[in-house]
């Protein structure tokens, strides 16, 4: 996920629209370029939503967008609760590169991920359910040290089989 921080005055909803398309961009696999070609943008349409530069991109933007991401439009402006911090907050790199901590969260984040994947039957390559423990113990630590199983299921539901 996109950790967005809206340090310099960055519209609420650009930083919630950049989470949610960085969020979905990362459990599909696809680069921002990638992403650009598929949806048949120019070059940088969605780099300029995700650095703030694009505070109200076109419809026909967010729907080739959503249409690549595989959802609405809707699901990409409406603010879920899901994405709101509460404990630690940074940016992404500055947090993985930050001292591990909360080894107990980390273990939690792999037992749900792996219990929610054989619940739903689902087969990831290693790459995605590294990613996706990532997210979800990312989101652990901004939710205040605790694994939201809701955000979990909502992060496997995104990524492909």
């Amino acid at each position: 996920m996109c950790l967005i921080n809206n340090k310099k005055g960055l519209d609420p909803m650009s930083t919630h629209l950049a989470n949610q398309i960085s969020s979905r961009m990362r459990a599909k696999n696809l680069s921002v370029a990638s992403l650009e070609r598929e949806a048949g943008l120019k070059n940088h349409a969605v780099r300029n939503i995700l650095r703030g530069k694009s505070k109200r991109p076109s419809a026909e933007v967010l729907l080739a967008v959503a249409d690549v991401l595989g959802c609405s439009i809707n699901d990409l402006m409406v603010k879920e609760d899901i994405f709101e911090n509460t404990g630690y907050s940074g940016d992404k790199q500055d947090i993985l590169n930050s001292d591990y901590m909360l080894s107990d969260l980390m273990e939690q984040a792999v037992k749900v991920v792996n219990a929610k994947l054989s619940k739903k039957r689902k087969r990831l390559s290693l790459k995605q359910f590294l990613d996706c423990v990532e997210e979800v113990y990312i989101h652990g630590l901004q939710k205040g040290g605790a694994i939201d199983e809701a955000y979990a299921d909502w992060f496997i539901d995104l990524l492909e089989s």
